[in-house]
């Protein structure tokens, strides 16, 4: 039977297109994902990944500045740090040490601080108690709490914190008259402490290991 030029000129280039299709799509094998369900592939996830590890010190510091550059020293150091539950539990021990400064609790001091903050804190109680006075304390609010710098080092990790507080204060000497304070109006006091936490450390718990107060 005799073919017509015209089917042989067709099914030629009919070869040629599908040959061309192949080269540049490439040939299916019944191994290839989906393109529905294929997965994001690592550069396209990049982006994102960078924006959230770029945003995470946001609530916390200024982007590009020496505090959020610390917090990141901090969280290279010892990746499971969490910044907001860093300043929640700072929050507690800053009202637990106060409290207990007041009322000469010295196990709850000696569990909170370095030997160096529990030893001023020791002499300030034994002063006081050599004076026969006793302090009152009542805390009222926080009117700002922040990290003011933040570092780590061979050793350890450190964090310093701006406590603005309200507490109604009030010294008594031994007859009971006040000495310094007003039991019945609060105060504003800041403070900027440093709590630490070395590498090592068995568990979650910072110790404060500076106190300031700001004037």
């Amino acid at each position: 039977m005799q073919l017509d030029p015209a089917i042989i000129i067709f099914a030629l280039l009919a070869l040629f297109v599908l040959w061309k299709l192949r080269s540049v799509l490439g040939e299916r094998t019944g191994y290839e994902q989906r393109s529905d369900f294929s997965p994001v592939s690592p550069s396209a996830a990049a982006p994102q990944a960078r924006i959230v590890e770029d945003a995470r010190w946001q609530d916390f510091a200024e982007r590009g500045s020496p505090v959020w550059q610390g917090l990141d020293a901090v969280a290279k150091a010892q990746p499971d740090f969490d910044a907001r539950a860093f300043l929640d539990g700072a929050r507690e021990a800053y009202k637990m040490v106060v409290q207990a400064f007041s009322a000469g609790d010295d196990a709850t001091l000696r569990s909170l601080a370095s030997d160096e903050v529990y030893g001023s804190f020791k002499s300030a109680l034994t002063e006081r108690a050599e004076r026969g006075e006793t302090l009152e304390t009542n805390f009222v609010a926080f009117n700002e709490v922040k990290i003011v710098s933040a570092a780590a080092d061979p050793v350890g990790v450190r964090i310093a914190v701006s406590f603005d507080a309200q507490f109604i204060t009030a010294t008594r000497d031994k007859a009971g008259e006040i000495v310094e304070g007003d039991p019945n109006k609060p105060s504003d006091i800041v403070d900027v402490w440093t709590f630490a936490r070395r590498h090592d450390a068995s568990g979650p718990n910072w110790l404060l290991v500076a106190t300031a107060p700001v004037q």
